[in-house]
Formats: structure tokens, C-alpha cells, sequence
């Protein structure tokens, strides 16, 4: 049986095993004491004690309790799904989702019985925030067909089709829920934007508006001048699409959850990076070294936000001797890892210098078994392409462990990187909560670059600056040489990324736009706005020069 702090005796007054603060007489005396009455086994105490760890973010213990449920009773929808979260949460997604997929089939099954959609609801929402569309989309349908005149039905399932790019449809079930509930402000937003999606931009327009007047939710009203703003750039309303993106911004960094998010932080990362990692650090274990180990050559997609990582990623996803990640925490996990091994936590160089050979060959080999517990053995058959835009923040990291790696770097016009991520919304960390406001984001800008400028003629990875404007100036030239580089032939069948894009989930807020074909209207975007740049351009000079975007 498996250990864990939750199976200790207590006494009546002593504190309560399951770690709620309470007294065990006051907190699972009696759900324990009727638990141990009953003949059979039962799932009450497992599941109590396990919620109870969920709240208190205890996942570790949580799962034991998940755990010990589903001994008692294998096909507990809520004990499937509680253990998925769990593993996913702790960074086990592949493994999570499998228990996910279990509890959505039970639910599936138990509906016909029950009639109630709220767990059919409840995972759904989770399936498609951990990837699995398809699943949560199968949910949704059938919590319409359950319960056609439930809003909150008809809403989720216009968000899980407009995740898949089935816009129209998305667009009735929205308007269905818009109906039922008409000033409801979600709803109201997600019609908005798709009907904006087809060009129907006055109604779009107008139904934000009404949003932003009602004013009922601080964070819906917030994403309601988002949008506004989107809708107003296409309108060519240039000057109140830069008004309602200042709105938006000012009203994201007001939520609460927002404000206490350490904006300083990546920052002092950076900094550190740029003093430890000198030339002795970047090549103290040489390739021919390393490569004994067997491993495969991982590659690795970085830049700024908003520089063109997705569009890339799904260009190289259509090859198909490529495998490229959508956005994951291998490398953040790896860095905590060798925290661990070293016992110096926040300073990365510092820790690579204390290791040995040894260690850093333990991080490789984890690295390897992190990326097959979460894409699955086939992956390793192809060439793998790591993509997440702030390991650029980590890639003195990424070339000292993995000096064989190969590295394309995303470049794109300063001006048109900072609007773009001015134009969007991120979720908050403290690598994307500079991103809330104008002012924040060319000085993060600024440091990213400059330390991508300081080590990247020192470290060992091959290397290339994939420029945004050439991919869709001249797609193939350009990709020719990705490919090159990733030591894969050139298929023709990649020009046609986007067929298959609008067909897979993508986490970024780029899920729409790289669904289409090439478009260059985001090309030089920023001459528009010309007039707000004059704050933020003394961040930018530098890197306008370096990178060659200086006006002729």
C-alpha cells in the first residue's frame, strides 16, 4: 500500500492528517467513522481527504487520495478526472490525460442516467486546457444535446469549435448563448470576436461596446477593449485601436492576481545569465564529449514573443520527419532539476559550474525521458523541435548542456513585436507581466536581445535568424534553409501548413492567424501607430540597427 502522511492515526485534538489546520474531531473524524462502518469499500474518505489537498495546491498528496479512491471503485468519474488534473499539473500531461479520457468515457456513460451537465462541463473545460480539443469537444456536443437551453453549453461548445477554426458553427452556438443570456459579458466577447474573425467588424464593434458600457466583470471588460482594439485596427481607426489596447492593458493589470506577479524577476534572470555564462562556462563540455551519452540532438525555437515561433512551429509540424512541441516546460523543468543537483537555486550558471560530468549527463538523459512521457516514444523516431519563445531567456542553459543542439532563433521588427504583443493577451508569469503596458514591454524587449546579442557568437549550437518577414516574403527560400539546418530534406507539402494547423490545438494566442495562409498585412504594421512610439524607440534603436530593420 502506498505511504502517505494522510494514513497516520490522530487523535480527536490532534491536527488533522489530511493537513486542513483543523482538529481531526472537527475536520474527518466522522466521514472516517462512517467510512469504517460500511462492509464494502468506499470512495468518501479518499475523495474528501483528496479535495482537501487539491485546495491547498497539495497535489503530491492528492493523488495518493485519488489513488486510494479508484482502488476502492476503478471507474469513479470524479477520482479519473481529480487524478488526471493532478498529473498534469505536476507535469505528467501525457499520463493525466489518459485518466482524463477514462473519467470523459464514464461521464459519457453515466449522462444518459443523470442528465447533468456539469461534470460533462467541468471536463470538458479540462480536455481543452490541456490539449486534448477533440475530447472536450465530444463533451460540449453532448451537454448541448443534454441541455440545449443551458448557456453555459452552448458557450463552451462555441469555444472548443473556434479552438478547431469551425468558425461558422462556433458562431451559432455563441449567438444561442448570447440569447439565453444576453448580457452575460463572456458570451458577449467570444461572439464579438468570431463574428470579427469573418470580417463582420461593425458588429463586432457594437457588441464589445455594449460589453465595455455594462461593465459588469473588471477581466471580461478588460478583454472587451482587447478586442475592441483588434476590431478598430482593422477598421483603420488607428488612434482609438491604440486608446482601447491602453484601456485593455491598464484594466489587466488591476486584477488582483495580476498585480502580484514579480515583474523583476525575469530581469534579474537575464542579468545573471549575461554575467555567468562567459566563454569557459558556454564550452566547458565540448560536443564530442557529450554526444557519448547516444542521445539525439534536440533543436530548439526561441525568441521574443509574437516573432513568428508559432507560424514556424507549424510549418515544421507538416513535415513529416518533424516532430515540433507546442509550448511546454521541459527546459523550466530541467533548470529546476539541476537546482536540485546542485543545491543552489535562481542561479543557473552558478549551478552548471558546480555539476560535473555526471550530472549534466543526468539532465540530458531527463531531458529525454521528460520529452517521451510527454509526446510519446514515436517522437524520438523524428527530429524533434522544442518550441517556446522565452527559452530564450535559457539559452546559455540550453547551448552549455546541449552543445549539439541546433537553435533557430525568431527575429522580426522590434516596432512590429512590440505592437503585436501590446495587441494580445497573455497569461500572467512573471515572463509575460511586463506585456500589460507600453512602457513594460520594449524594456524586456530590450534585455532578451541583449543577451541573445552577448552569447550568441560564443555558444556551441549551430544557429539561424529566421526572420518573420522573409518567411512570408519568400516562403521557401527561407524554409529551405530551416530545413537545412535541422539536417531534413525540404517537402513541399509544408507550404500547406495550414490546412493542417487549423486542425491541431495551439495554446498561443496565434491559433487563428496560423490557420490561414501567408498574409503580410502584420508586415510594417507599426508605421501606423509611428506617433506612440516615441517613448519606447530609445529601447528599440540598437536593436533595429543590429538586426538590420533600419529604414532605407
Amino acid at each position: 500500500m502506498m505511504n502517505s502522511p494522510g494514513n497516520a492515526r490522530a487523535g480527536r485534538n490532534d491536527p488533522c492528517p489530511c493537513g486542513s489546520g483543523k482538529k481531526y474531531k472537527a475536520c474527518c473524524f466522522e466521514v472516517e467513522a462512517k467510512f469504517q462502518t460500511r462492509q464494502a469499500p468506499d470512495v468518501t474518505v479518499p475523495l474528501v481527504r483528496a479535495r482537501q489537498s487539491v485546495a491547498r495546491g497539495d497535489f503530491d498528496n492528492a493523488e495518493f487520495w485519488f489513488r486510494q479512491a479508484m482502488a476502492a471503485k476503478p471507474s469513479n468519474a470524479e477520482a479519473l478526472a481529480g487524478l488526471g488534473q493532478c498529473l498534469c499539473w505536476t507535469r505528467r500531461r501525457r499520463e493525466g490525460l489518459g485518466f482524463l479520457r477514462q473519467a470523459a468515457r464514464q461521464i459519457e456513460r453515466n449522462s444518459a442516467k443523470h442528465r447533468d451537465i456539469g461534470p460533462l462541463m467541468d471536463l470538458s473545460g479540462q480536455l481543452q486546457h490541456w490539449g486534448d480539443i477533440d475530447g472536450a469537444l465530444r463533451l460540449a456536443q453532448l451537454a448541448v444535446r443534454i441541455a440545449p437551453n443551458s448557456p453555459l453549453a452552448q458557450n463552451n461548445l462555441a469555444l472548443c469549435l473556434s479552438r478547431i477554426n469551425r468558425v461558422e458553427e462556433a458562431i451559432l452556438a455563441s449567438r444561442k448563448a448570447c440569447e439565453l443570456l444576453p448580457d452575460e459579458p463572456a458570451c458577449n466577447v467570444l461572439l464579438a470576436l468570431l463574428d470579427a474573425r469573418q470580417g463582420r467588424l461593425v458588429a463586432a464593434r457594437q457588441r464589445l461596446e455594449r460589453v465595455i458600457e455594462i461593465n459588469r466583470e473588471s477581466e471580461q471588460t478588460a478583454r472587451a477593449w482587447l478586442e475592441l482594439g483588434a476590431v478598430l485596427d482593422r477598421l483603420g481607426d488607428n488612434d482609438q485601436a491604440f486608446e482601447a489596447f491602453s484601456q485593455a492593458a491598464e484594466g489587466h493589470r488591476a486584477l488582483p492576481g495580476n498585480r502580484a506577479v514579480d515583474s523583476g524577476r525575469i530581469f534579474n534572470v537575464i542579468a545573471r545569465n549575461k554575467a555567468g555564462f562567459d566563454r569557459e562556462l558556454l564550452s566547458r563540455w565540448p560536443v564530442d564529449l557529450l554526444q557519448q551519452d547516444g542521445l539525439p540532438a534536440p533543436c530548439f525555437l526561441f525568441g521574443f514573443l509574437r516573432s513568428g515561433t508559432t507560424l514556424t512551429e507549424q510549418v515544421l509540424a507538416a513535415h513529416p520527419d518533424v516532430f515540433a512541441s507546442d509550448e511546454n516546460n521541459l527546459i523550466a523543468e530541467l533548470t529546476e532539476k539541476l537546482a536540485r543537483l546542485s543545491g543552489i537555486p535562481d542561479d543557473v550558471p552558478t549551478s552548471l559550474r558546480k555539476i560535473g560530468l555526471e550530472e549534466v549527463r543526468v539532465l540530458r538523459r531527463s531531458y529525454w525521458d521528460r520529452v517521451e512521457d510527454e509526446f510519446g516514444r514515436d517522437v524520438l523516431r523524428k527530429r524533434f523541435v522544442d518550441k517556446v519563445a522565452l527559452n530564450s531567456v535559457d539559452a546559455g542553459f540550453i547551448s552549455t548542456v546541449f552543445p549539439e543542439a541546433k537553435i533557430l532563433f525568431a527575429l522580426r521588427d522590434p516596432r512590429d513585436v512590440c505592437l503585436s504583443c501590446f495587441m494580445q493577451a497573455f497569461g500572467v508569469t512573471p515572463g509575460t507581466v511586463n506585456l500589460l503596458s507600453w512602457e513594460g514591454i520594449a524594456p524586456q524587449y530590450a534585455a532578451v536581445m541583449d543577451f541573445w546579442l552577448a552569447i550568441r557568437d560564443r555558444i556551441q549550437p549551430s544557429y539561424l535568424e529566421l526572420r518573420y518577414e522573409d518567411t512570408v516574403s519568400d516562403f521557401e527560400k527561407t524554409y529551405r534553409q530551416v530545413f537545412e539546418l535541422l539536417g531534413v530534406e525540404w517537402r513541399p507539402q509544408v507550404i500547406a501548413f495550414h490546412e493542417k494547423a487549423r486542425k491541431r490545438f495551439i495554446s498561443t494566442p496565434s491559433f487563428a492567424a496560423v490557420s490561414q495562409p501567408l498574409y503580410q498585412t502584420a508586415v510594417a504594421r507599426w508605421r501606423r501607430y509611428e506617433q506612440h512610439f516615441e517613448p519606447v524607440l530609445p529601447y528599440l534603436e540598437r536593436f533595429i540597427e543590429a538586426f538590420g530593420y533600419r529604414s532605407p
